[in-house]
């Protein structure tokens, strides 16, 4: 199934991750090899044509794990793009120290062509410089301070309480053409403590009606019979957005079918959701035991007669084998922290998963300023698929969420 991480040397401080070979670089490692950087930046198109691998760096995207972190302690990937005939080769992640490039750590090239290193967080006060190296030449150099505006917007859910002067509680009633007949957001879906946030679907206790008998669309046939929910749903659209950046948050997912969890964007002024706006459905979440994975990505098209784009291997949205992206076996879901992300630019979106990527969509990107959602909804056509449609039992179903962070690209401005 999946190969268990390693640790391959304790002295030179590296671990190898299940998928997508991570390269774990710790600050205190070792150098094991130091060469001269007579130049940071390549001076002649010959020389860029030479090098290898394409290079970029993302911050804040690599987390998983069982205890709880600050947002500023996740790693940041440095991403080495090689070409197929690659794959399987040895890879090097060089740091600018002083005038010379000192080796932080070694990974082989993935079956995507990928070097994946996860790096130490970056500060503004102190940015690092590194490049990619082997086989064939180095790659241009990338530095850190690409990275950090004072438009970035961080919550690691500190305090006792939902902080209101970011967040607003959103979709406070039903909603059947929006195939919530029977649910709504509610404040007391969300608690805060011990710096996590637990979004919730619970039962309604003082409900329109005892029983909800939600109808298929455009059928006077029900889904079924079931207790009216109260739904987690909170976003920041007065507050804080962002136009090109990454967005990610890092999350432990509830373990049951009948409700899906959800990281998203939606356009922050109404009329662009209608023209240059998108729904980005950074990662959705519809429990264990789905037949392909439970796990999507996909963008909605509003001005576009809200077509859907997904990634996947069908480009449907499911993501495909996402076992893969998990630490080893005993891994899950809903059973550790996983920091889920998109890096949204004018030409594409990348999805991730603690910095591994699971897909990409480049048409119809949009241009619009958007705001994140965090969310857990049960929507009718999925309440009959909560385990033996036991809502005393089953309900509540709760995802955690460590922290979420916005990471605005410096070259654009994102106005709430």
């Amino acid at each position: 199934m999946l190969s268990i991480r390693k640790k391959i040397a304790a002295s030179a401080s590296l671990v190898l991750a299940t998928a997508g070979v991570v390269a774990f670089v710790q600050s205190a490692s070792p150098a094991t090899s130091v060469e001269p950087a007579s130049s940071i930046e390549p001076t002649s198109s010959a020389a860029r044509q030479k090098a290898a691998v394409r290079v970029s760096v993302v911050p804040g995207v690599i987390g998983p794990g069982k205890s709880l972190q600050k947002s500023g302690a996740a790693k940041w990937a440095v991403i080495g793009k090689y070409s197929p005939n690659k794959v399987g080769k040895k890879a090097k992640l060089q740091k600018l120290s002083g005038t010379s490039w000192v080796t932080a750590g070694k990974v082989k090239i993935d079956k995507k062509g990928v070097a994946l290193f996860a790096v130490p967080p970056a500060f503004a006060s102190k940015p690092v410089t590194y490049r990619v190296d082997g086989p064939g030449a180095p790659s241009q150099p990338v530095i850190t301070s690409e990275w950090g505006t004072t438009s970035d917007f961080v919550d690691d859910f500190g305090g006792s309480r939902l902080n209101l002067t970011d967040w607003q509680h959103r979709q406070g009633e039903y909603y059947p053409e929006s195939k919530r007949t029977c649910a709504k957001g509610s404040p007391k879906a969300v608690k805060v403590s011990r710096g996590t946030a637990k979004l919730s679907v619970l039962v309604d206790k003082n409900p329109p009606r005892r029983i909800c008998k939600p109808k298929k669309p455009g059928k006077n046939v029900i889904f079924g019979k079931f207790k009216y929910r109260l739904n987690a749903n909170i976003g920041t659209q007065a507050t804080h957005s962002i136009k090109y950046g990454v967005v990610a948050a890092r999350i432990k997912f509830q373990p049951l079918q009948g409700q899906h969890a959800s990281l998203w964007l939606q356009p922050t002024y109404l009329h662009e959701a209608t023209t240059t706006g998108r729904e980005v459905d950074i990662i959705e979440w519809f429990g264990k035991d789905v037949p392909n994975g439970g796990l999507t990505s996909f963008i909605y098209a509003p001005s576009l007669g809200g077509d859907k784009l997904g990634i996947g291997p069908k480009k449907d949205g499911w993501i495909g084998d996402p076992e893969q992206y998990l630490m080893n076996e005993k891994d899950d879901w809903y059973k550790r922290y996983h920091v889920f992300s998109v890096e949204w630019t004018p030409s594409a979106y990348i999805f991730r998963i603690d910095g591994q990527e699971t897909g990409r969509i480049t048409k119809r990107v949009g241009n619009a300023t958007e705001y994140p959602i965090l969310s857990i909804l049960s929507s009718d056509y999925e309440l009959s698929k909560l385990p033996g449609r036991d809502e005393k039992r089953n309900l509540p179903q709760t995802m955690y969420v460590d922290w979420i962070k916005t990471w605005q690209n410096p070259g654009y401005s994102a106005i709430p």
